[in-house]
Order: C-alpha cells, then structure tokens, then sequence
C-alpha cells in the first residue's frame, strides 16, 4: 500500500512539475512582466506608415522596448521577437522613418523600401544611402520631446503626435 501511495505521490509531484514548466515562457529571457502597449504615430495629424518607434527606458529595470508602424500608423510595442508589450516603467520615445534615397535623390514608400533592400541583401554587398524624413528632433530619445509612462496595466490606443514645425 505504501508503494502505490507514493508512485502516486510521485506522479502527481511529476505531472505538477511538467505544467508548471510548459506555464512558464521559456523565450523571456529575464526580461520582467510586461504590459501592452499600442498606438499610433502621426505627423501633422497623418498616419506615418514605415516608422520605427522606440522607447528607452528612464530608469530600471532598464529594459527598452520597439515597433514599426503599419500603413495606419499603428504599433503594437514588443521587448523582443518573442515577447510583447513594455515593462511598467517611465521611457522617453525616439521616431524615425528611414527610407532609400534613389539615384534620382526621390523617396520611395516604406514597401518598395523593403522590398528594394531585401533584393539589394541577396545580390549586392553595397551599402546603401538611406535618410531619415521625420523632423530631426524625433531622431533622438533625449531630444524628441516624448515622454511616456507605462503603467501595470498598460496603454491602448497611444497617441504620439508629431509636428512639422
């Protein structure tokens, strides 16, 4: 009896073992719990298709956090490929959009723009000319002027709001 109650025991002990494990994310790294962060970037008051956003944390623990906008300017921020969302935390925020300059110094949209550097990748070793065609200010976190608290709970529909002037 003594037997069949402790393969019980160990079965049981098992069987928890293995679901806590498969509960936990194995690609987090250390990275802390994070919150969902999304929104939308526009320059004076138009969606920004092709922008990089970047949050960089003001204190610690001092993990940043990325995305690139859709042709509706929306983003949805990740710390990295596998995990989503921000850690709670203060971030100063950095915008760019930097597109190919053509030989004939024109841009292109932020698709031909990827699709050009995915080909260039494959069959050229050249590095190419590249510019950024968001006001310079946005190029920097210490200088963007975007100051952004993530809470607990995280934040919808962001709203970061870029001027030409």
């Amino acid at each position: 009896m003594a037997t069949i109650l402790r393969s019980i025991f160990v079965s049981v002990c098992m069987i928890f073992l293995f679901l806590s494990l498969g509960c936990q994310t194995r690609d987090r790294g250390n990275i802390p719990r994070t919150a969902p962060v999304s929104g939308t970037v526009t320059l004076d008051g138009k969606p920004v298709a092709g922008a990089g956003v970047v949050f960089v944390p003001t204190g610690t623990p001092a993990y940043g956090a990325y995305a690139m906008t859709d042709s509706a300017g929306r983003f949805t921020l990740k710390c990295s490929e596998t995990v989503k969302g921000a850690v709670p935390g203060n971030y100063l925020v950095q915008v760019t959009k930097v597109v190919p300059v053509t030989d004939n110094s024109q841009t292109v949209t932020a698709e031909e723009a990827e699709h050009e550097a995915q080909i260039k990748r494959r069959f050229s070793s050249e590095s190419d000319e590249t510019k950024n065609v968001l006001p310079e200010k946005y190029a920097s976190a210490k200088t963007s002027g975007i100051e952004v608290t993530v809470p607990a709970e995280g934040i919808r529909n962001l709203k970061i709001e870029l001027t030409s002037q």
